[in-house]
């Protein structure tokens, strides 16, 4: 399934992004290193190369929480946030509670790098997330049901919920992620877990 992005792309448009955890620096030889970035954004940028990112990669306060490199610091994140967007520290408290990070976090994250991925993510249409509902729904004989969160919704609703509990994810992304990663005003970002795959490509 190296290039189950293209069969994604060939069936739905756009642009599909093959996201892999790595537990230890993988011996890859393509994967641009790239600072002083958000994991959002970092998607919008694989779609020109390959990117492996790292703790050191990652610029924003919520993708470093919602990837485990910075959980020891959730009260300052709160903090952080609520100078930020003026939320009431027990709304905020509840928020997280219910956003998705990884306890044990990965030491690496590749982008569009060879080999199978964990998911794939795209920021598509709701004309196509649709025609993908669709299939699921078919196939499935059952609902797709997502759960929505504006804190740290693309690395933690869509990257780390869909490795950690296997479903697909959507997400209308944060204030941040809008501006940053390319996600206009008619997109929403989707992810799909691997084990899910050959429902909607063969």
């Amino acid at each position: 399934m190296d290039h189950i992005n293209l069969k994604f792309s060939q069936k739905f448009g756009g642009h599909w992004i093959k996201a892999k955890f790595y537990k230890k620096k993988p011996s890859l030889k393509e994967g641009k290193r790239i600072k002083d970035v958000r994991f959002c954004e970092a998607i919008k940028e694989a779609i020109m190369y390959p990117i492996l990112l790292d703790r050191k990669s990652i610029s924003c306060e919520g993708a470093q929480y919602a990837l485990g490199w910075r959980s020891k610091y959730k009260n300052e994140l709160l903090n952080n946030c609520h100078d930020k967007n003026q939320i009431e520290i027990k709304t905020l408290r509840s928020l997280f509670s219910n956003a998705p990070y990884f306890k044990k976090p990965f030491e690496y994250i590749g982008l569009n790098t060879k080999g199978e991925p964990d998911l794939i993510i795209s920021f598509s249409t709701p004309e196509k997330i649709k025609e993908l509902i669709k299939i699921y729904n078919y196939r499935n004989g059952g609902n797709l049901d997502v759960s929505l969160n504006s804190m740290m919704p693309i690395c933690g609703g869509i990257a780390v919920k869909s490795y950690l509990e296997g479903k697909v994810s959507l997400s209308f992304g944060c204030d941040d992620s809008r501006k940053f990663s390319g996600l206009g005003r008619d997109t929403l970002a989707i992810g799909i877990p691997n084990r899910l795959f050959k429902v909607f490509v063969d």
